[in-house]
């Protein structure tokens, strides 16, 4: 049985969603009371948090939580089928991406006002993001036997998809291309696998080629 959230989560999911849709400026201490269950100007923010400035550091410090639980997950990982360790890399993907469109909204809105928060946002979100992937895609690639040099960028691509998903859904309500969820990750997992089998295939092939050349020599 799921348990209620607490008064302070129900406040940084509060003022996180009016923060997105208002800006940071804009929204009043009263309306994140009354968003969260509270009474309006009763002070209760105050009770957990000393300004809104917190609050929204709280979210942020929430979020990088959210992705290192992630990263253990997919460290454990105990399925042994990359097909199936795509699919999960992806799902997890797409619902943390979801989950920081709000913080994303409060970037593009107030960032030219808090460049402070524009970098935090960037190292602690944003850079973390992109190290995990970029872990992830060594690892697989590692496993798979295959020895390549750009891991980084391949990794930067297939993030950079997920990334491009989530962003227009998120500016248009529809996802590109109108694909749903499953649809896009079938064909997201799809594009690695082959990628996979066919950088084996080429790094077969040289070894056959290197190990002929050998013979031959010999």
């Amino acid at each position: 049985m799921a348990t209620e959230p607490s008064t302070r989560e129900r406040i940084i999911t509060e003022a996180i969603r009016l923060f997105g849709e208002h800006g940071f400026r804009r929204t009043t201490v009263g309306e994140i009371e009354q968003a969260a269950g509270l009474v309006p100007r009763s002070g209760g923010l105050y009770k957990h948090f000393r300004s809104k400035e917190e609050v929204l550091e709280a979210a942020i410090d929430r979020h990088v939580r959210e992705i290192d639980a992630v990263r253990s997950v997919l460290d454990f990982r105990p399925l042994g089928d990359v097909r199936a360790e795509l699919t999960l890399i992806a799902r997890w993907g797409l619902a943390e991406l979801a989950a920081e469109q709000p913080v994303m909204r409060i970037v593009m809105k107030d960032g030219d006002e808090f460049p402070e928060l524009v970098q935090i946002v960037k190292e602690r979100i944003v850079e973390r993001g992109t190290e995990m992937a970029v872990a992830v895609m060594e690892r697989l690639l590692g496993e798979a036997g295959l020895a390549v040099s750009n891991a980084a960028a391949i990794a930067t691509i297939s993030l950079g998809s997920l990334v491009n998903y989530r962003i227009q859904e998120s500016m248009f309500g529809t996802p590109p291309g109108g694909l749903g969820e499953d649809e896009f990750i079938e064909a997201w997992v799809q594009v690695w696998t082959t990628f996979a089998r066919n950088a084996s295939a080429v790094d077969e092939t040289a070894a056959a080629a290197a190990t002929t050349g050998v013979i031959a020599n010999d």
